[in-house]
């Protein structure tokens, strides 16, 4: 039998962690993505899916989204993970946005901006409102941003970038995958539990992030 590997001990530390403190929110998770699934997402980018990616979907396909679901986040500060198909669903919408703003006059230039700036190595970020076609939305705030996953060539293949509706980070907030499970694992369970309780939850708080709390 093989040894897991450290995003699924992270992971299964975060599932035991909210079927403990958070039912509601561990209701929400999604069952596993199929190989299928997650190759579906490989084909239309056109690269390769770093290996803890396709782990981490291949134990959970991320949280439900929609109205009525239970308080908190599971990424911080304020993002809950995609499943596969809202992950490309988004990749294409942010592309076709991108496309929709520029007028004819300036899309020649805007296209040549991106197909210079997808070559660069991963982890090299800009200031300005752009989208890359090596870029993965892989979790959303439900106000326009997330977090993408930065899949150009690279020593920071795979790492991980907030974004907004005006700007994407300038640095990558974790290297990978992994690395934002294990600390979200590390952060919960810290966490003091008496704040768990209803007359209290209000004043959880992880810096800004307000963790599963239902």
């Amino acid at each position: 039998m093989g040894t897991d590997t450290a995003v699924e001990r992270a992971w299964h530390r975060i599932e035991d962690w909210l079927s403990r403190f958070a039912p509601r929110f561990r209701a929400e998770l999604n069952p596993p993505a199929t190989a299928a699934e997650i190759d579906t997402v490989a084909t239309a980018l056109g690269v390769a899916l770093p290996a803890d990616l396709r782990i981490w979907w291949g134990l959970s396909n991320g949280v439900r989204h929609g109205i009525g679901q239970p308080s908190g986040s599971l990424i911080p500060d304020f993002s809950s993970p995609y499943p596969t198909s809202m992950a490309l669903e988004r990749w294409r919408m942010h592309l076709q946005v991108q496309q929709d703003v520029y007028p004819p006059g300036m899309r020649e230039e805007m296209e040549r901006f991106v197909v210079g700036q997808n070559t660069q190595p991963a982890g090299t970020l800009l200031p300005q409102l752009y989208w890359l076609p090596r870029w993965l939305p892989i979790a959303g705030n439900g106000g326009g941003g997330g977090l993408f996953i930065d899949l150009r060539e690279g020593p920071l293949h795979g790492c991980l970038v907030e974004f907004s509706r005006e700007h994407q980070g300038t640095t990558p907030r974790w290297e990978s995958v992994t690395q934002l499970w294990v600390e979200v694992a590390d952060e919960l369970e810290a966490v003091d539990t008496d704040l768990l309780r209803s007359d209290r939850v209000d004043d959880l708080r992880i810096d800004d992030w307000a963790p599963p709390h239902s």
